[in-house]
């Protein structure tokens, strides 16, 4: 489902909150950019491969950028289709008092499966491989953000994809207490943010809560 206008939300949560996310044109403005890298640049086209695959890590899985550049290809169980990440921001579930698991388990969308296994065979990385997938600093990708940033006009951070996930979820009515575990939040108030971009009623969620 297409994404709504405007892209940049002020929701007012206790705070006034910035929701920035990308509509479907500006992802494939993203995808298309990164793909011309490519092509252009045959010479380091396996650098271009990379952050085309983690692009879409980011916005198949929602998770936090620190979080998808731990992955490693042991993470990924392709017989189960779910990616593993380890949850940064750890505390205390508010329902249960009790600590948040390190890991969650987040299903693995058809289209990221099957770019990361298009990866794995031009890379030739085993499946069972320890090394870091994505064996890259956080402030390069944010230096090779801005340079797709700058090509194509539209702002582009990792946070964005985060953001998107969740609106699209939403968008497909995604039940909030599934989305919160996919977000690794610890409240399901924090998840319920978005829907204000969308008015979604969340009184059903609310009355099933203990």
């Amino acid at each position: 489902m297409p994404l709504p206008v405007p892209r940049n939300m002020m929701i007012q949560s206790g705070q006034k909150l910035s929701i920035e996310f990308f509509s479907d044109e500006d992802l494939g403005k993203i995808f298309h950019e990164i793909s011309c890298k490519m092509e252009k640049d045959p010479s380091r086209i396996e650098y271009h491969q990379r952050y085309f695959l983690l692009a879409k890590f980011l916005l198949r899985t929602g998770g936090r950028i620190d979080e998808v550049l731990q992955l490693r290809p042991s993470d990924i169980n392709l017989s189960t289709n779910t990616v593993r990440l380890i949850t940064l921001k750890q505390g205390k579930d508010k329902r249960t008092g009790l600590p948040m698991e390190k890991y969650r388990i987040i299903p693995m969308h058809p289209d990221l499966r099957d770019i990361y296994m298009q990866y794995l065979l031009t890379t030739n990385i085993r499946q069972d491989s320890p090394d870091l997938l994505f064996p890259m600093k956080r402030q390069v990708v944010d230096l090779y953000l801005k340079k797709i940033q700058n090509s194509i006009g539209i702002g582009v951070h990792a946070h964005k994809f985060r953001h998107t996930f969740a609106v699209k979820a939403i968008m497909d009515n995604v039940p909030l207490n599934v989305l919160q575990q996919w977000m690794g939040h610890s409240s399901v108030f924090t998840t319920s943010i978005y829907t204000q971009i969308t008015g979604m009623d969340t009184s059903e969620f609310m009355e099933k809560m203990r």
